[in-house]
Parts: structure tokens; sequence; C-alpha cells
């Protein structure tokens, strides 16, 4: 028995390394959210808890979230490179491939937004996708931040604690709120260096990645308190807003790539990448569907044998 608890610990471990590395190649590629692949894996509760736990639960916080962590540096650090050649080759079809993963999750989320929703549950839902769809409408940013300075790692500190917002609020991207204050290019190129080890500019580059973690840091904890007091205290209301957000956020997916500004080069659209598109989203949505319905199947029998094992006599019981 003792064993089998140790191996389902294992697994359990390595599954959730697979699920942080899902959420570390979904902060890549702008418009997509690490929070929204969080809600879509079933994980994003428990991931709020654990941040906002840290200080005053430190040691089984931190167990908890050590292997999304070690998931989300090997998802970023291993896919930065094919994600860019992807995004330079194969825009669209990289696209519906990951808004397919994406959609494929969304029952259980309306399913744990619940029915019958409140005029205020609906107002929160269009504010939400009117919000996502509106923040790709926002000027990109045109500051050089390429000249190494106090004023420009501050400012990159300034852009992490935006850009947390989008690790953490499902449907916000963190990705795009870089490429809006003009710093997304500049941190993607520096990380791109060290993953192949172009050591030239280690010097800056390990400043810039300093600076902007730092700001990341910061706004990780800020908002996940933010995001734990909402769950708590306005729980059906905050999932609606979540629902919103996930809704507009693929508007913007499909609106606003690095390639460029605006909708994707209709020039890139051959016949072939329109066909493996499809495919790509159809295989997508379908993967992440039966994940979720194996992942609930497993969920409910485990909470049914649990209600099972409550109601079995004791021996006291029988005496």
């Amino acid at each position: 028995m003792e064993e089998k608890t140790k191996n389902e610990k294992t697994k359990n471990f390595f599954i959730n390394v697979l699920k942080g590395a899902v959420m570390g190649i979904a902060c890549i590629i702008p418009g997509f959210s690490g929070g929204t692949v969080a809600v879509v894996l079933g994980i994003y509760n428990g991931f709020i808890e654990a941040i906002a736990g840290l200080f005053k639960h430190f040691k089984k916080s931190f167990f908890y979230l050590l292997p999304f962590i070690i998931g989300i540096v090997i998802g970023f650090a291993g896919m930065i490179v094919p994600i860019n050649l992807g995004f330079e080759f194969l825009p669209l079809p990289i696209i519906c491939l990951f808004v397919g993963l994406m959609l494929g999750g969304m029952p259980p989320i309306i399913k744990d937004a619940g029915g019958d929703p409140k005029p205020a549950h609906i107002i929160a839902l269009i504010l939400a996708a009117a919000f996502a769809v509106g923040i790709c409408f926002i000027p990109r940013g045109n500051a050089d931040m390429t000249d190494a300075g106090f004023p420009q790692y501050l400012s990159l500190s300034g852009v992490g604690v935006l850009a947390s917002v989008g690790s953490i609020v499902p449907g916000i991207s963190g990705s795009m709120i870089c490429m809006i204050f003009g710093a997304y290019d500049l941190v993607l190129g520096t990380l791109n260096n060290i993953v192949t080890f172009n050591f030239a500019t280690i010097g800056s580059d390990l400043l810039i990645l300093l600076s902007f973690g730092i700001g990341m840091i910061i706004g990780f904890f800020s908002v996940a308190f933010l995001m734990r007091f909402l769950l708590r205290k306005f729980r059906k209301g905050t999932y609606y807003a979540i629902i919103g957000f996930v809704i507009g956020s693929v508007f913007s997916i499909y609106y606003k790539q690095h390639t460029g500004d605006g909708l994707i080069n209709p020039a890139l659209l051959l016949p072939l990448q329109i066909v493996l598109a499809v495919m790509l989203f159809a295989i997508g949505f379908v993967a992440t569907y039966v994940f979720c319905k194996v992942f609930d199947g497993k969920k409910d029998k485990a909470k049914e044998k649990e209600n099972e094992e409550k109601q079995e006599p004791t021996a006291q019981d029988v005496d």
C-alpha cells in the first residue's frame, strides 16, 4: 500500500511537470495566457492558493508548486526556438493547434461556473471579453529599450509587474502586454541568446532578465492574493469573468502576433497551411476534451470511493 502511494505521488509529480511545461509554452505566445492553461488543466485554484499561501505554509506550498515551476522552465526554454520557427513558417497552423487545445478544455470551466447566472455574472463575462479584445488594439510601444541603463531596467521591472497579470489572470496574455510596451522582442531575444548559448552580451542579458524577473515576482504574488480573494468571495462571478477573458482572447490570438501588427498576413495562408491548421485545431480540441473527460471521470470515481468509505459501517457501529 505504501509503495502504491509512493508510485502514485511520483506519477502525479511528472504529470504536474508536464502541465507546467504546457503553461510555459503558452506564456511565449502572444494572446495566450498561462492562467488559461491552468484553468483548462484543472489546477488553477490550487496554483493560486499555493502562491498566495507560500509565506504562511511555505513547505506545503513550495512542494506543490515545485513540479509546475520545473515544467514551466522546461517548456519555456525547450520550446522558445521551435515556437519562433513555427511562427515564422507556419503561423496559422501553430495558432490553431493552441486555440484547439484551449477551447477543448472550456466545458469543465463552464461546468465549474455553474448554471443560472445572475445579470451581474453576465455583465462580468461581457466586460471581461471586451477587455481581452480591446487590449490588442492598444498601440504597440516604440520605446527604445536597447540602451542599457537604470531607466531601462526600471521600466523592464514595471513591464514585468504588468506581464505577471497575464501569467495569472486567465485570458490575459503576458506576452501581449510585453508587446504593447515594446519589451517583447528584447526579453524574447535575450532568452533566445541564453538558450542558444550566445554569450556575447551575457552581462546585459542577465541584467535584463533580472530586472524583468523581479517585476514578475512582485506582480505574481500581488495578483495571486487578489485572485484568491475573488475566488473565495465571488467564485461564480470570477468564473464567468474567466470565461469572458478566454472568449475574448481567441480574437486577440488571431489578431495580433509577434510576426507583425494586425491580422495574420494573407500571403502566408496557402491552401496546405489552411488544411493543416484545421487538422491541428481538431487534434488540439479533441486531445484536451478527452483529457478533461478522463480527468473528470477519475476525480468523480475518487469522490464516490471516498463517500463509500465514509458510509461503510465500522466495527464499533456493528457492535
